[in-house]
C-alpha cells in the first residue's frame, strides 16, 4: 500500500518504466550487423587494459544509483536527468537502426586472469555493434551535468570533483577494453550536453511563461 501511495503522490517516478522498454529495444537492435565501421587513428594510442573492466562495470550501479538518488531527493533534478538521459538513449537507438554501426577494435585476449575472463564474457554477451553514439557515455555525461547543477546541500564541490573523476574513468574504460572508439565517446558526450542545455532553455522559457501568466491573473 505504501508503494501505491508513493506512486500516486510521485507520478514522475513512472519515468523509470522506460528501462524495460529500453532493454528490449537495445538487445534487439544490438543484433543488427554493422554496415559502417567506426574508425579513428587515436584509438591505436589506447592500449587494451583488462583491468579497466572494473570501472566499466561501475557504470551499472552508477547510473541506476544516481537516478534513484535524485528520485528520492529532488523532483526537478530527477525529471531533468531522466528526460535528458532517456531522450539520449532513445536517440542512440534510432541512430543505430538508421545507421547500423560498429567497431573492429577487439583483439585476441591472451590473459588468463579474472579481469580478462570478464572481458571475454562481456564480448560474448555484447556485440561490437550499435556503438556510436555511446549510450555508456551519454548516460554518465547526463549524470555528471545533473550533479554539477544540483543545489542539494550534500553534493558539495569535492563530491562533484570526485564524481567527475569517476565519470572520466568510466569513459576511458570503454576504450581501454575496446568496447568503444574515441569517436563513440565523443558523440555520446556531445549528445547529452546538447540535450541537457536544450532542456535547461526550455525549462527557463516555460517558467517565464508561467510567471507571466500568474502576474496577469
Amino acid at each position: 500500500m505504501e508503494i501505491k501511495e508513493y506512486i500516486r503522490t510521485h507520478k514522475y517516478c513512472l519515468l523509470m518504466l522506460y528501462f524495460p522498454v529500453y532493454l528490449v529495444a537495445f538487445f534487439t537492435i544490438d543484433k543488427i550487423p554493422a554496415r559502417y565501421i567506426i574508425e579513428c587513428s587515436l584509438d591505436s594510442f589506447i592500449g587494451f587494459n583488462q583491468y579497466m573492466v572494473i570501472p566499466y562495470f561501475i557504470w551499472y550501479p552508477w547510473f541506476v544509483g544516481w537516478l534513484i538518488f535524485f528520485l528520492i531527493r529532488d523532483k526537478d533534478d530527477f525529471i531533468r536527468l531522466a528526460v535528458v538521459m532517456f531522450s539520449g538513449m532513445t536517440i542512440c537507438l534510432i541512430i543505430y537502426v538508421l545507421w547500423p554501426n560498429g567497431v573492429d577494435l577487439r583483439e585476441e585476449i591472451t590473459g588468463t586472469d579474472i579481469c580478462s575472463r570478464i572481458v571475454e564474457l562481456i564480448r560474448a554477451a555484447d556485440t561490437p555493434y550499435a556503438v556510436c553514439p555511446s549510450i555508456h557515455i551519454s548516460t554518465i555525461a547526463a549524470i555528471q551535468l545533473a550533479i554539477n547543477d544540483t543545489k542539494l546541500p550534500e553534493i558539495k564541490p569535492l563530491v562533484k570533483l570526485l564524481c567527475g573523476a569517476v565519470t572520466l574513468l568510466i569513459a576511458y574504460s570503454t576504450m581501454a577494453i575496446k568496447q568503444h572508439s574515441i569517436v563513440d565517446v565523443f558523440w555520446g558526450a556531445v549528445l547529452s550536453i546538447v540535450l541537457y542545455y536544450i532542456y535547461i532553455i526550455c525549462e527557463k522559457i516555460f517558467k517565464r511563461m508561467l510567471k507571466e501568466k500568474e502576474e496577469r491573473i
